[in-house]
């Protein structure tokens, strides 16, 4: 195993210690990157990760318009010359080394504690309560709906 299929398993590794986000989308940063360099490094995807892309994509065939990935290759790429090697010619160890110290810093929240964020950016005085009740929207994942009575309220005094 070479030095860069050996740093491309440990940022597959990091990439795994990610949370799974809140809320669904078409696409998760978390599949969607481990998967990428799975396939630069030419490692197996981990089942886990095989599992959360195959509900992403059941998720996305219900939700999305078809697109032709093979005619859209052929207008982006020049495929006549053969066929194009973006992946793994644009990582070299330097660049996949500095892909681990970014997530490495992610997971570590190294920039919330050199930044924290005070009460005067997060209680501001025109609408303390916006953040809070964003978080707990965030938290709750999208699934819980306001009732009538807090929609009019909001409405109404245009507080939240």
């Amino acid at each position: 195993m070479s030095v860069k299929q050996q740093s491309i398993k440990q940022l597959v590794t990091l990439l795994e210690k990610l949370p799974n986000e809140k809320i669904n989308h078409y696409a998760s940063f978390k599949t969607t990157q481990i998967e990428r360099f799975c396939s630069i490094g030419e490692i197996p995807v981990p089942n886990s990760i095989k599992e959360e892309i195959k509900r992403n994509n059941d998720f996305k065939n219900k939700k999305m318009i078809k697109i032709n990935t093979d005619k859209l290759k052929s207008l982006v790429f020049n495929l006549e010359e053969g066929d194009p090697d973006y992946r793994s010619s644009l990582y070299n160890e330097k660049i996949v080394g500095e892909q681990i110290k970014s997530v490495k810093s992610f997971l570590d929240d190294k920039y919330s504690k050199l930044y924290p964020v005070g009460d005067k950016f997060l209680k501001p005085k025109g609408n303390p309560n916006y953040y809070t009740r964003l978080m707990n929207d965030i938290n709750q994942g999208g699934q819980k709906k306001e009732s009538i009575f807090d929609a009019f309220k909001t409405i109404f005094t245009g507080k939240y």
